[in-house]
């Protein structure tokens, strides 16, 4: 009976016209799968990480916000063998965005995003007494597009996909080429 009762008050919630809120401001987080893709000639190979960001908006209008994002990975890709080990991860990740929504009822509404962003991926070895570390920052133009679904007045929450910028990289004569994108869950609370 009680799961009865939970299951239509939830479902009358996401039914339920959803105001709009007090204030313009909104804040967040939101956690990614970040890919990173390397490829050189002849070769690439995929990377994921995981990336814990938070966010803060100002909503002009129910179609058009700005957004600041600032993410820090907080899992990446190692290796280890006896006496040897290598890890590459997200030590940044960061963001400012346009956002423009279309609201297709009132609990549920898609978004575009554009702006721009950057990524500082960090490799570490270690080889016995040798150690060596680089680092490389990804940025320029981004986009997105997503979906929310508020379930209070001023609690929702997002799916998003977005495309991070690419880069060209020429290391003493051996060139590269590093791409990522992020797919994410997101919550976002407005005041």
């Amino acid at each position: 009976m009680l799961n009865k009762i939970l299951a239509i008050a939830l479902a009358s919630s996401l039914v339920t016209p959803v105001f709009a809120a007090d204030s313009p401001f909104y804040i967040g987080g939101q956690i990614s799968n970040t890919t990173l893709k390397e490829s050189a000639a002849g070769f690439s190979d995929d990377f994921d990480f995981t990336v814990l960001s938070a966010i803060a908006g100002y909503q002009f209008t129910p179609f058009f916000a700005t957004e600041l994002r600032l993410g820090k990975g907080v899992s990446g890709e190692s290796f280890q063998d006896i006496g040897y080990s290598e890890k590459l991860d997200v030590s940044q990740q960061t963001a400012v965005l346009m956002k423009g929504s279309v609201p297709i009822t009132d609990a549920f509404s898609l978004y575009g995003v554009a702006g721009y962003a950057a990524s500082k991926f960090t490799y570490k070895e270690r080889d016995g007494n040798f150690y060596y570390s680089d680092s490389e920052t990804v940025d320029g133009l981004t986009w997105g597009v997503g979906a929310g679904v508020k379930f209070t007045q001023n609690l929702s929450a997002t799916v998003e996909y977005l495309q991070m910028p690419s880069e060209k990289f020429n290391d003493d004569g051996f060139g590269y080429k590093l791409k990522s994108h992020n797919l994410s869950l997101g919550v976002i609370y407005q005041f």
